[in-house]
């Protein structure tokens, strides 16, 4: 029996090994002959079963590409899904100094009718973008009408001046 199952297991691990290498060069013919690759992405970002293939080549494409889908990046890093952490890699591996140019008008559509799961969505990646940035979004939750979005803009201010206070502590030890 154990040499029927090992047979067995080995046989389902080829099957993996050659759909893997059938994957490799699907995604590299795709990554080369595809002349617009960004409408794909577009499209793909917005369909589900489709999304997550295409968070997890989106490294594949050029900066200059991938900050054609910045608007569509951020509008899915201001919901939760499955594919949250993926989106927000591909967002977090954009140049810093654009991301922190840019994202405050790509996110203030989403904000102008935004509730809590978007200010709570948007924060977390701010946070992880920059503090500074991060407490202004946090400061605009605060006076937010919505009681449900000043109590996000609070626990995000707590967090916020609770890590300036640690780092201003490691710099004096």
């Amino acid at each position: 029996m154990l040499q029927e199952n090992t047979a067995n297991n080995t046989e389902i691990w080829q099957k993996l090994v050659k759909s893997e290498i059938v994957y490799i060069e699907s995604r590299q013919n795709f990554i080369r002959d595809c002349p617009n690759k960004v409408a794909i992405f577009h499209k793909a970002l917005h369909t589900p079963t489709e999304r997550g293939t295409a968070l997890r080549l989106i490294e594949y494409l050029k900066t200059e590409e991938r900050q054609l889908l910045f608007d569509d990046l951020i509008d899915l890093a201001s919901v939760s899904h499955s594919d949250i952490e993926l989106c927000r890699q591909a967002i977090l591996a954009l140049p810093k100094s654009w991301l922190i140019e840019n994202i405050e008008t790509s996110t203030a559509k989403i904000l102008k009718n935004g509730t809590d799961e978007e200010y709570r969505r948007l924060l977390e990646l701010y946070i992880e973008i920059d503090l500074g940035l991060a407490g202004r979004l946090a400061k605009q939750a605060l006076d937010h009408a919505d009681p449900d979005v000043c109590e996000v803009g609070e626990d995000f201010d707590n967090y916020i001046k609770r890590a300036g206070s640690e780092r201003i502590a490691l710099k004096v030890n």
